[in-house]
């Protein structure tokens, strides 16, 4: 049953932060929201399994990296921006987490804190407020060059870790590399087009 009620507190959070980021930065949340679903329903598989082992903290990490991923793969939008939107959406919600958590814990004030966010997105959509994002403006000259050289790194990365056999520092470098090979895959499909 504890696996249950963690899956859906840890569903509805991922969502709540995934349309609050969009709406904040004037996306339609509704266009990706079954993309985003079923990533959060992954999303909430591996932070049970990392918060079993002790690695909560390695989860956050691999949750703000997804976000990125959704939003750069998915939703598709340039590398930067995707960062910037996940970074000002997981940081705003993570900071009226941690101004609630004086008030309540757990599995409420993962609802409390879904439940605001929600309600918030929906007046920043009603009333047509957010931020104007020019996306082109911050495309990366050489964002190829750029992703196939962290890729190779990251390659380099996870074959270091895994040799010296820390499992929080596969499990971060796995996702980073898995979202680096999406995203790149990503980029070509579109340059297909």
């Amino acid at each position: 049953m504890e696996l249950v009620t963690f899956m859906l507190f840890s569903t509805i959070e991922v969502l709540a932060v995934f349309v609050f980021m969009m709406v904040l930065y004037r996306e339609n949340p509704m266009d990706y929201i079954w993309q985003a679903l079923s990533v959060s329903v992954l999303m909430g598989v591996q932070s049970h399994f990392l918060r079993s082992l002790d690695l909560g903290f390695v989860a956050v990490v691999i949750n703000l990296m997804v976000y990125v991923l959704i939003l750069s793969a998915i939703v598709r939008l340039p590398i930067l921006w995707a960062i910037i939107i996940s970074g000002s959406g997981f940081f705003l919600y993570g900071i009226a987490q941690a101004l609630l958590l004086g008030v309540i814990g757990g599995e409420l004030l993962q609802l409390v804190t879904s439940t605001l966010f929600l309600l918030l997105s929906y007046l920043l959509y009603k009333f047509g407020l957010g931020f104007e994002a020019p996306y082109e403006a911050l495309k990366l000259p050489r964002e190829k060059a750029i992703v196939v050289t962290v890729i190779i790194t990251a390659f380099a990365l996870t074959a270091v870790t895994m040799y010296i056999q820390e499992s929080w520092a596969n499990i971060l470098f796995f996702g980073g590399a898995s979202a680096l090979f999406l995203y790149y895959a990503n980029r070509k499909d579109r340059e297909a087009r």
